[in-house]
């Protein structure tokens, strides 16, 4: 079982943990109410709809509800951030736009006010900074607003910007998934990507010249693998920091087919195939058949530069999805130790609930009397414990579980390093798990301690490349080797490969 090699930029990457942040619903800045808030000129829109930070949204105009949250009231919160123990945020996009998502943009170099506009950017990116965390913002590509600028202009003849979308000969236009709301860019336009990320005022280049770290493109598959490819080579060059991620909503295998396009993706695919498995809807083959799949499909780099995600803005979150808390915290453990950047969406690590958009963009809960404080330590811990273990954060993976009869997902993490990894097991069946298991690890030698990193699971040890396996039904592990002895190391630096 060898490992790959893991450079600088994918080690950096995937030692990270990413705390998603839909903007208008986390924090108002300066402890201001909603309705405070929602009296500044920004919002003196039509059809703006101003709700109470208590109140719940409804599926009504749900893109016109705002309740005030913005990007000082982030700022504000980074201390509760870093206790937590997440290395970078990333915001769904701020920039303007009349909705409360912002997914129609109508200028991509602005702002929006309702978020506090390029100042409170700034001082959010140099706060994040001076806490050694990252920024992420998230582009859309692949439409604008209808009432952008630049559509308004092509609707009305402008020949400069009519072949900047589809149009029909009856006036339609090609738009995203026929909201006509959202009319769709004509990518294959050279001007159009010209503006996007070519050129070094361009969109993508503009804001990472301005002091954010990373991005998010949202509908991947809309934006096209070619264009994944021509950004990564030009912005790349540019910015060979910056890791670019694309949003895909199923099995992403293609778009690392080359290596030159997205860094990598956010990982639908685990999060379907953990809360099917989970909620007994598929069996521990194809549960361990799916990690082995993602391993295989998007490679080393690419699965570790993905995102690890359970729930987002566009999903319901975690424990509705699951319907069980314990469920819950067995679907977060996965999300911390299977291979790729673990993303937490706001809310999540203190159990908040949430079906379907828009209930899943809920305004934060600030008040600890509302906290599930179980989930929270766990997540806490979760983190502490990856963070710990660099086979945790960019080790290889290999699948072990469907060796075992039962219900179990078991997984092997390892660096080159000697010793350095991780075997991470988790017990959904109503039975006990008390298997020998093969252990096909050249770096774990007959005799080595093991113990579970979250204080659950009895020690064991490796008995000539085999471990005994005792867990209790519907729990989890993660095992560690450790050095036992006061003048002996099974560990030595020179069976290093």
């Amino acid at each position: 079982m060898l490992n790959h090699t893991v450079d600088a930029f994918t080690r950096h990457t995937a030692s990270q943990v990413v705390y998603q942040i839909f903007p208008e619903r986390f924090a108002i800045g300066g402890g201001r109410s909603s309705a405070h808030k929602l009296a500044q000129p920004a919002y003196d829109l039509p059809n703006v709809i101003q709700r109470d930070w208590d109140e719940l949204p409804s599926a009504e105009s749900c893109g016109d509800q705002f309740f005030g949250g913005d990007l000082d009231g982030i700022s504000d919160r980074l201390d509760y951030l870093g206790d937590l123990g997440v290395t970078g945020i990333y915001l769904t996009p701020i920039f303007s736009s009349p909705s409360n998502h912002k997914y129609d943009a109508t200028d991509f170099f602005s702002i929006d006010p309702m978020f506090g506009g390029e100042a409170a950017l700034k001082r959010l990116c140099d706060a994040l900074h001076a806490r050694e965390m990252s920024i992420t913002l998230d582009a859309v590509l692949n439409h604008v607003s209808n009432r952008h600028p630049w559509f308004v202009a092509a609707q009305a003849g402008d020949p400069d910007k009519r072949d900047w979308f589809s149009f029909q000969p009856d006036g339609s236009y090609q738009c995203w998934q026929d909201f006509d709301q959202m009319p769709e860019l004509n990518l294959s336009n050279p001007q159009v990507r010209d503006v996007l990320y070519r050129r070094p005022d361009s969109l993508v280049q503009h804001w990472l010249a301005r002091g954010i770290d990373h991005w998010r493109f949202d509908v991947a598959q809309d934006v096209g693998i070619a264009v994944a490819q021509e950004m990564r080579a030009i912005v790349g060059a540019r910015f060979p920091a910056a890791n670019l991620l694309g949003e895909l909503n199923g099995f992403a295998g293609s778009w690392f087919a080359h290596g030159d396009g997205f860094h990598g993706m956010m990982n639908y695919w685990y999060r379907t195939a953990m809360l099917a498995w989970l909620r007994g809807e598929i069996d521990a083959v194809q549960m361990n058949q799916a990690v082995r799949d993602a391993r295989a499909g998007y490679g080393l780099r690419g699965l570790l530069c993905s995102w690890n995600m359970l729930s987002s803005h566009d999903t319901p979150r975690l424990i509705t999805a699951l319907g069980d808390a314990h469920l819950a915290r067995l679907a977060l453990l996965l999300q911390f130790t299977l291979p790729g950047v673990p993303l937490v969406y706001y809310g999540e690590e203190i159990g908040m609930e949430g079906g379907n958009d828009p209930d899943c963009r809920r305004p934060m809960r600030w008040n600890p009397r509302d906290w599930n404080t179980v989930q929270r330590d766990w997540v806490r811990q979760l983190i502490r414990v990856r963070q710990s273990n660099a086979a945790l954060q960019y080790g290889d993976v290999t699948v072990l579980g469907d060796r075992l009869a039962g219900n179990a997902l078991v997984f092997l993490r390892h660096t080159q390093a000697p010793g350095e990894a991780a075997l991470v097991v988790v017990n959904l069946s109503d039975q006990p798990l008390e298997q020998v298991l093969l252990l096909p690890y050249s770096h774990w030698y007959d005799g080595v301690p093991l113990r579970d990193a979250l204080g659950q699971a009895p020690d064991t040890r490796v008995q000539a490349a085999s471990v005994r396996l005792q867990l209790a039904p519907h729990s989890c592990a993660v095992y560690e080797a450790f050095e036992p002895y006061a003048n002996y190391r099974f560990f030595k630096p020179r069976n290093r490969l």
